[in-house]
């Protein structure tokens, strides 16, 4: 899987969830191969931001555990949604 078919999986994730928040997705660089995924959003406009961990693991299994998150944390049909114009999705290597 490409990198770019990776942040389009990200950005379709956050598009279901209304926009709301963004991705980090982090990279292990030595030689194995591990990420995690995290949800970074604000629980209210006023408020610090807030994290959660979304998965943890090889690629795929972040990208599973990424669709699991956002098929219980997705808005109704119809509901309305906080979108904000934050970047969508980070990415970084250690």
């Amino acid at each position: 899987m490409t990198i770019e078919e990776v942040q389009a999986r990200l950005s379709a994730a956050q598009a279901r969830l209304g926009r709301e928040g963004r991705f980090a997705l982090t990279l292990s660089l030595n030689g194995r191969e591990e990420c995690y995924i995290t949800h970074w959003f604000r629980p209210d406009p006023h408020a610090f931001e807030d994290c959660r961990a979304v998965g943890s693991g090889t690629v795929s299994e972040c990208l599973a555990a990424l669709d699991r998150y956002v098929a219980v944390n997705a808005p109704a049909s119809g509901a309305d949604s906080r979108a904000r114009n934050e970047a969508p999705v980070l990415m970084a290597a250690e």
